[in-house]
């Protein structure tokens, strides 16, 4: 794989999921609707674990890659593309879990102040994130093969 499609792929499969959102969000300052809510509008959505989303999606994308690598291996590398399948399975489901608990958290808070634990949520976004997107990585070019 030539260096051109390996900065595609880590483009359009790991910093379009990651990035893309949180970048739109300060764009609503230009207009005068949500221009007062613009400034601390990325952190408010981090901190309430919207950051799971991708992780989501890059998960979905390693388990559709991992089970089509299932069909034609064997030995060892089969039996680490199932551990991987599971790790992103369960990815999946803790961050689809922590995604509406965020949610349902920024709902309880009728003020702007943060909950007690929303740094907590951050770092486990975060290091969710970085685990999803550097697995997907590795499974995608190594594993794979590709």
């Amino acid at each position: 794989m030539n260096t051109l499609q390996f900065i595609a792929w880590i483009f359009v499969h790991i910093a379009i999921p990651i990035f893309a959102p949180i970048a739109l969000l300060p764009l609503l300052g230009i207009g005068r609707t949500y221009r007062e809510h613009a400034r601390g509008l990325v952190y408010s959505v981090v901190k309430d674990g919207q950051l799971f989303w991708p992780v989501i999606a890059m998960s979905a994308g390693a388990t559709y890659e991992l089970a089509g690598y299932l069909e034609n291996a064997s030995g060892w590398p089969r039996v680490i593309a199932w551990t991987a399948l599971v790790f992103h399975v369960v990815l999946i489901i803790y961050s689809a879990v922590l995604v509406m608990l965020g949610a349902i958290d920024s709902l309880d808070r009728s003020d702007n102040k943060p909950a007690s634990g929303a740094l907590r949520i951050v770092l486990v976004s975060i290091v969710f994130t970085v685990l999803s997107a550097l697995t997907f990585a590795i499974f995608h070019f190594v594993i794979t093969g590709r």
